[in-house]
């Protein structure tokens, strides 16, 4: 059996390009030959059962170019986000032309509800007319499942594969001397790139409240601005700096404004003692650094918002209202300083993310296709 992809891969900068690289690693182990029908940004491999084909783009009629090397697949699988699709006529006509030839899978990696779009219901009436054109679809999130419900998805068409977790196994004190950070600290991480909806500075609004109860506690924002930042997020920089320096606690943040490259990333969760997501967003979604969180065994304490629901599954005493620094710091402080709630929370930090290992998914994933291929 042959798996066909549509998406975008490797070495192009994009979350759903590391996603599919995570995913497909074990299914070539578990003997899948996998095609890759990527983007142009793509690196093109041929090796034995694995190929990458770069050979379309997002901004052109896409259709033919994909559909001439998805024919002889067994099944299609696409990755679906908006910015890389669009909400055009491309994508379903693309679906509706592989019908009865190949068996057509999409995973639909965001959904936005009408009311919170600026949209309006173009992006979930859209979700919803690529998840009629699929024979199955993938979401990662129960919430997602729900809104397609709603939107008149049959129940049986919808799968819930829970976004896979990357098992970290690196020394502590080895990955903070090699990123040269405090060998003594308690650490706390946030990862990624500088954005509002991130919300740095209610962690920094939570720090005078932490040091009172664990004075060397540091957070480390491992990130800085995306490349292609607007000025408002410029701005936001500059007014958590200015934040720290008011609240003197410039000793207590590391704040590089830097990318960090992938090879650095099991050792960013590996250094750390807790990963913070105090974020505050509407998408349905899940969130791939979350996971990467949950493979290091960290403890994670994040916004009760849908993109981490999943934390429920571990703690739900994790989860703060949005916005809720004091919450944050309370949280943060009973992790540090409750050595039998750590370890309550540590165990089973561990066992959702063996339980969502990418091994796991994929196995979820091949019996999927194994059941609509027939």
């Amino acid at each position: 059996m042959q798996i066909g992809y549509v998406s975008t891969f490797l070495p192009q900068r994009c979350g759903i390009a590391t996603y599919l690289d995570y995913l497909t690693n074990p299914l070539r182990k578990l003997g899948v030959d996998i095609k890759i029908i990527a983007e142009k940004e793509a690196a093109a491999r041929a090796e034995n059962g694995f190929e990458v084909i770069p050979c379309w783009g997002r901004k052109e009629n896409y259709v033919e170019q994909i559909l001439h090397h998805a024919q002889t697949v067994d099944v299609l699988h696409i990755q679906h986000e908006y910015s890389i699709y669009g909400f055009d006529d491309r994508l379903p006509t693309l679906l509706r032309t592989l019908e009865g030839k190949v068996k057509r899978v999409v995973t639909i990696h965001c959904i936005r509800p009408a009311q919170f779009s600026e949209r309006g219901a173009v992006d979930e009436q859209y979700a919803k007319r690529i998840a009629e054109l699929a024979d199955a679809v993938i979401v990662h999130l129960e919430t997602q499942r729900d809104i397609l419900r709603r939107l008149g998805i049959p129940a049986e068409k919808i799968n819930v594969i829970p976004h896979g977790s990357e098992l970290i196994k690196v020394d502590q004190i080895e990955s903070r001397k090699k990123l040269g950070l405090p060998l003594d600290a308690k650490l706390m991480l946030m990862f990624g790139f500088i954005k509002p909806h991130k919300c740095l500075h209610v962690v920094i609004e939570a720090m005078p409240t932490i040091l009172e109860k664990v004075p060397n506690a540091i957070l480390f924002v491992a990130g800085g601005l995306a490349p292609t930042a607007p000025p408002e997020h410029q701005a936001y920089v500059q007014r958590i700096e200015k934040q720290i320096s008011e609240l003197g606690i410039q000793a207590h943040v590391i704040l590089p404004n830097k990318f960090f490259p992938n090879e650095d990333v099991p050792h960013l969760f590996g250094a750390v003692d807790v990963v913070l997501f105090p974020y505050y967003e509407e998408d349905r979604s899940a969130s791939g650094s979350f996971h990467l969180a949950l493979g290091a065994g960290k403890p994670i304490v994040a916004s009760r918002i849908p993109k981490f629901e999943e934390l429920k599954n571990v703690c739900d005493e994790l989860l703060i209202l949005p916005h809720n620094s004091s919450g944050l710091a309370n949280v943060v402080v009973r992790l540090f300083t409750d050595t039998a709630f750590r370890n309550f929370v540590e165990t089973r930090t561990k066992t959702y993310a063996e339980k969502t290992s990418w091994e796991n998914t994929a196995k979820k994933h091949l019996d999927l296709y194994t059941k609509i291929a027939g």
